[in-house]
């Protein structure tokens, strides 16, 4: 159970008021719900929090397992694998799970995982959006990383519909990135799959200045974070985009074959070896 009352009570020892331990963070309202147990806080939220009070995770738990908190280790390498391609750790996590019952707090990365695997099963459009409404109530006004699946998820529904919101969606995850300063392993992951996703759509829409820069930027953060997941989509979409201008994309498309060999990735080893 987490609590709320510890985070209060901290708070008060640091004579700090709620504007001024959400400054940056997150908003007042927010801290408001957290402390009254009225809002599960996503982990990137609690960790800065807990860094500006001088708490561990540890402290606020009575008790740990993956309904609790998804900082479980299951967790985290479930949507690690989910955004890297890997479908099965994050299924296997909510299969049981009844997304319509009220009484637990379920981590908001699982609403994600609903919204997303109906995505991939291609499910009936309603139930994706119902899914990634429950995605949006669940993270609230939180301005972490899950903002950017949450942009990903939506956008890639419209994109497939021809909705020009995709755009919407789609240039918010833009905004986002180039605005993104210290981040976490996480958080690199989440912005490495919705960078790659970005500038597809970018590339779909012929913007391939654009796009080119964009991957290039997060292939250097993956580079800087020595993440090798998901590079073989980007050296690839890097590719793409430089066929398509005349460029020399030979460099890159190798690349992206080295990396999808490595990844035994053979839907993209296909694709790498269909641009000639």
């Amino acid at each position: 159970m987490f609590l709320g009352q510890l985070i209060h009570q901290q708070r008060l020892n640091k004579q700090l008021t709620q504007s001024e331990l959400a400054a940056g963070i997150c908003t007042q309202n927010t801290i408001s719900k957290i402390e009254k147990k009225n809002l599960p806080p996503t982990i990137p939220i609690l960790i800065k929090i807990c860094t500006r009070i001088g708490l561990t995770l540890n402290e606020l738990f009575t008790e740990f397992n993956a309904l609790d908190t998804a900082s479980d280790e299951g967790v985290i390498s479930a949507e690690v694998a989910l955004l890297a391609g890997d479908s099965g750790p994050a299924a296997a996590l909510i299969t049981d799970i009844d997304f319509k019952a009220t009484e637990h707090p379920y981590p908001a990365i699982f609403f994600f995982f609903n919204g997303y695997l109906s995505y991939l099963d291609h499910q009936s459009e309603l139930q994706i959006f119902s899914a990634y409404n429950s995605f949006t109530a669940a993270i609230g006004d939180d301005t972490s990383t899950l903002k950017l699946l949450l942009n990903t998820g939506m956008g890639l529904i419209y994109q497939e519909a021809g909705e020009e919101l995709a755009d919407f969606y789609f240039n918010n995850n833009i905004n986002f990135i180039n605005q993104l300063d210290h981040i976490n392993v996480i958080d690199v992951q989440r912005v490495l799959f919705a960078s790659r996703h970005t500038a597809a759509y970018m590339i779909n829409q012929h913007r391939i200045d654009a796009a080119i820069e964009f991957l290039t930027k997060a292939l250097k953060l993956s580079q800087k974070n020595q993440i090798i997941k998901q590079v073989d989509h980007l050296y690839y979409l890097r590719a793409r985009a430089r066929q398509q201008s005349g460029r020399d994309y030979a460099e890159d498309r190798e690349t992206a074959l080295v990396f999808a060999k490595y990844l035994k990735n053979n839907a993209l080893i296909a694709k790498i070896k269909a641009l000639n």
